[in-house]
C-alpha cells in the first residue's frame, strides 16, 4: 500500500533542509570573506623583516611537568642557539622538587622553577604565570618572555629571528609551527595538516590584513610590558593561547606570524590523545572571551578602522564555516533517513532521494577535501608528504575533522572533561630530518 502522504511529508522535510543549506551556503560566502582573501595570501612570499644588532632579552618559560622524556630535545635546541648567551635564559618550570626533569635540566646548566601552591591552579597559565611572579620577586628582568612546551624542538637562528620581529616594533608574535613525527601515521598527518592550515591561511592572512596572529600555546613570544600592564600571566584558562589571543585583539596590541623562524611539535600519535586536545580546544573556543575586554592597558590602534575589521573577523571566525558543516550534514542524515523509508514505502522513489543524499553527503566531503589538498600543495616543503600520504589526508580530512563534533559532544555530556587539565604524554620521537638536525644542534 502506497502511503503518499507519508513520502510527501519526508519529501517536504528534505525540501526544507535544501532551503536551510542554501541559506547557510548564502551566510558562508558572504560573511567567510576574509578566508578568500588568506587563500591569495598563502601563495604571496613574507617579506624578510631586516636584521638589527640590538638584542633584546628573552626570557624562556617552559612549563614541563614530569617531561623528563622529552625535556633533553628543547634544551639541545636552546644549548646551540645562534644567539648571545647572555641575551637569553632559559627556565623550565615543574611541579614537585622529586621530578627526574629538574636533574636533566641541571646537567644542562639552565634554570628551574619549582611552583607552590597548586590548588586550582593545575593549567599551563597558572604555571607560567607562578614562573612571571617568581622572576619579578627576584628582580629578573627581561624584555620578552618566551614560551615553548616541552616536546618542542628549536632551529638555531629562532631568537635571532624573534628579535627581529621584536625589532620591527610588534609586541607579540609567533613563527611557523613544524612537526617533529607529521609522517609517522595518519594521526600525525592530519593533526599536522591542520596546524599547517592554521599556519599558512588564518595566522598569515591575520598577520598581513590586520596586524594580528594566531597563538597556539607555543612558540611565541610576549612584551613584558603586556605582561606587567595585566598584573600578571591572567590567561589560565583551559586554553590560554586563545584568550591571550583574545587579549591582543581587545588591546590593539600588534602582533606578527613570522613564518621564517621555525620551531617543531610533537603532533599526537593515538586517536584518543587526538580527542582529549580537541575537547579542550572546542570547549576553549567556546568560552567567554569578554572577559578580557577591560583587563589591562589599552595600546592605541594604527587605524580604528582595521581594529573594528580584525574584531569583526575575529568573533565572527569559522562560525559560518561550522554553520555550514552542521547543516549538510543534518541534511545529508535527513536524505539517508528519508531513502531507507521510501524503501517501506515508496520503493520507485529510493534512488531519487539517495541521489540527494549522495549529492549532500560529497558537497560536505567535497569543502574537506579540498582545503587539506590545497594546505598540503601550499606547505609541501615543510609536511614531506609523498603522494600516496597526501591522497590519504585528503580523502580522510573530513572524518578527523568530524572529531571536533564529537568532542564538542563529549565535553557537554561529561564536564569534568572540558574543565580539568589532563598531561597529553609525549613520545618524544622524532622522524622529520630538519627537526633531527635542530636537535642536534
Amino acid at each position: 500500500m502506497s502511503l503518499s502522504f507519508f513520502y510527501m511529508s519526508l519529501n517536504d522535510i528534505l525540501t526544507w533542509f535544501d532551503v536551510a543549506v542554501s541559506i547557510a551556503v548564502v551566510i558562508f560566502i558572504l560573511f567567510l570573506w576574509h578566508y578568500i582573501i588568506y587563500f591569495f595570501i598563502a601563495i604571496k612570499k613574507v617579506q624578510v623583516l631586516p636584521h638589527q644588532d640590538k638584542f633584546n632579552k628573552f626570557g624562556i618559560l617552559i612549563p614541563a611537568r614530569n617531561e623528563s622524556n622529552v625535556i633533553s630535545n628543547i634544551l639541545n635546541s636552546f644549548r646551540a642557539m645562534d644567539y648571545p648567551k647572555d641575551k637569553f635564559d632559559v627556565y623550565v618550570i615543574v611541579e614537585t622538587k622529586d621530578d627526574p626533569t629538574i636533574e636533566i635540566v641541571k646537567e644542562f646548566g639552565f634554570n628551574y622553577i619549582v611552583r607552590g601552591d597548586l590548588t586550582n591552579r593545575r593549567t599551563k597559565g597558572y604555571a607560567l604565570d607562578d614562573a612571571y611572579h617568581y622572576l619579578k620577586d627576584n628582580n629578573l628582568k627581561y624584555d620578552a618572555y618566551m614560551v615553548f612546551d616541552a616536546d618542542n624542538i628549536i632551529e638555531s637562528d629562532y631568537l635571532q629571528k624573534m628579535n627581529d620581529v621584536k625589532n620591527a616594533g610588534y609586541q607579540v608574535a609567533t613563527g611557523y609551527r613544524s612537526f617533529t613525527n607529521a609522517k609517522k601515521n595518519w594521526v600525525c598527518a592530519t593533526s599536522a595538516t591542520l596546524f599547517s592550515f592554521m599556519n599558512q591561511f588564518t595566522a598569515r592572512g591575520r598577520s598581513h590584513l590586520f596586524e594580528k596572529a594566531t597563538l597556539t600555546g607555543t612558540g611565541y613570544y610576549i612584551d613584558a610590558n603586556i605582561v606587567d600592564d595585566a598584573g600578571g600571566w591572567i590567561w589560565n584558562g583551559m586554553t590560554e593561547d586563545v584568550e591571550l589571543t583574545t587579549y591582543c585583539y581587545y588591546h590593539n596590541i600588534r602582533m606578527k606570524y613570522y613564518p621564517y623562524a621555525k620551531y617543531y611539535d610533537e603532533q599526537p600519535e593515538k586517536v584518543g590523545v587526538l580527542h582529549k586536545q580537541h575537547i579542550r580546544w572546542v570547549w576553549g573556543f567556546l568560552a567567554n572571551k569578554d572577559k578580557f575586554k577591560y583587563s589591562g592597558k589599552f595600546y592605541e590602534p594604527r587605524s580604528k578602522w582595521t581594529k573594528r575589521l580584525s574584531m569583526f573577523e575575529y568573533k565572527l571566525s569559522i562560525i559560518p564555516f561550522i554553520i555550514l558543516c552542521v547543516t549538510l550534514s543534518l541534511s545529508s542524515f535527513a536524505a539517508l533517513v528519508t531513502a531507507i523509508a521510501a524503501v517501506f514505502f515508496e520503493p520507485e522513489n529510493v534512488s531519487v532521494i539517495f541521489n540527494h543524499f549522495i549529492g549532500q553527503f560529497f558537497s560536505l566531503y567535497a569543502i574537506f577535501f579540498f582545503v587539506a589538498l590545497f594546505t598540503i600543495m601550499i606547505d609541501r616543503k615543510n609536511l614531506h608528504f609523498g603522494f600516496f600520504k597526501s591522497l590519504v589526508v585528503a580523502l580522510t580530512y573530513m572524518f578527523f575533522f568530524g572529531d571536533f563534533f564529537l568532542a564538542f559532544f563529549d565535553g557537554l555530556f561529561h564536564k569534568a572533561k572540558r574543565t580539568t587539565w589532563k598531561k597529553i604524554e609525549h613520545t618524544g620521537d622524532i622522524t622529520d630530518e630538519a627537526a633531527k638536525e635542530s636537535q642536534n644542534g
